[in-house]
């Protein structure tokens, strides 16, 4: 399909989604951040909090995607982690931090080091960035890495999350951003 098909594509699936999310799920996204943001919970487990709420709420967009478990082409994009999800990450697998990180590099088409076999090996504890990344074209062709800065697309902006997940990296002292490369790459 062409970009300009694709990009009207997007638009119709985000139009889609957010007039066929269901209202108990809208009223929850509304309330989110806020709630979060009040809830006298330590930062990780807002982290763990917010994570499920997005598992709720991805599990609606994913009917306008066409992101599938074995598409992997994101996987090869830059990958941000913060302290606290590096922490996350360390908590819910047996993988641990480098103790020195890679310096700073361009990642864009290198495979995330915790892709095994095209899948996610820790799909449960992966970062924010990979669970809010999806596409909502019509197919996933522009995901490829080789293409994927050619052309850009409509995209879904959840500012509950984002709220949400501002909070807790400034609660955690987690400002810094590192690509997940860096971290646990070999």
């Amino acid at each position: 399909m062409e970009a300009d098909q694709e990009s009207k594509a997007a638009s119709a699936n985000i139009e889609r989604l957010v007039t066929q999310m269901p209202a108990s799920l809208a009223e929850r996204e509304a309330k989110f951040s806020s709630q979060l943001i009040r809830a006298k919970l330590n930062p990780a487990k807002k982290l763990e909090r917010l994570y499920s709420f997005m598992n709720e709420l991805y599990s609606h967009i994913l009917k306008y995607t066409p992101c599938r478990k074995g598409c992997n082409a994101c996987c090869h994009y830059k990958v941000s982690v913060s302290d606290i999800e590096i922490a996350h990450i360390e908590a819910h697998t047996k993988r641990r931090r480098n103790k020195i990180f890679s310096p700073k590099s361009e990642f864009h088409g290198t495979p995330c080091p915790f892709l095994h076999q095209g899948s996610c090996s820790i799909y449960e504890a992966r970062p924010l960035v990979c669970r809010r990344h999806v596409t909502l074209t019509s197919t996933s062709y522009w995901c490829d890495p080789k293409v994927s800065f050619d052309k850009s697309f409509p995209m879904i902006q959840i500012s509950s999350v984002d709220e949400a997940f501002e909070h807790i990296r400034k609660t955690s002292n987690s400002v810094e951003t590192y690509d997940i490369r860096q971290v646990f790459g070999d």
